[in-house]
């Protein structure tokens, strides 16, 4: 009997090792694409001035914005400014796609 188990180990170990390194990998997030329960790096946001009063950025084309001349849209309570109308419809047609922080979407890569 013990002889039976020993060359199953043998014949199985590669497997064995593997399934453990993917389980393990899987665990950290280490295989990409929805591996890891959301432990993405966070996105930047360009909806509001920074902490250290960097300026307004266009959520959809990154450009720096003055707030004065701003369009503004509000998307889950939150206000968004854009430098032209085209970027303000663009955001507003998919508007999960450019918010930042949890907003975003949590299928495909």
């Amino acid at each position: 009997m013990e002889e039976i188990k020993m060359n199953w180990l043998s014949q199985n170990g590669y497997w064995i090792v593997l399934a453990l390194v993917m389980f393990l990998m899987m665990r950290r997030g280490g295989m990409g694409c929805g591996m890891g329960g959301g432990r993405h790096a966070p996105r930047e946001d360009h909806s509001h001035h920074d902490s250290d009063g960097a300026a307004l950025r266009d959520p959809v084309n990154g450009h720096p914005i003055d707030r004065a001349h701003a369009l503004t849209t509000i998307f889950d309570g939150r206000t968004y400014y854009f430098e032209s109308e085209a970027s303000r419809e663009t955001f507003n047609q998919d508007p999960q796609r450019f918010a930042g922080g949890m907003h975003r979407r949590h299928h495909g890569c």
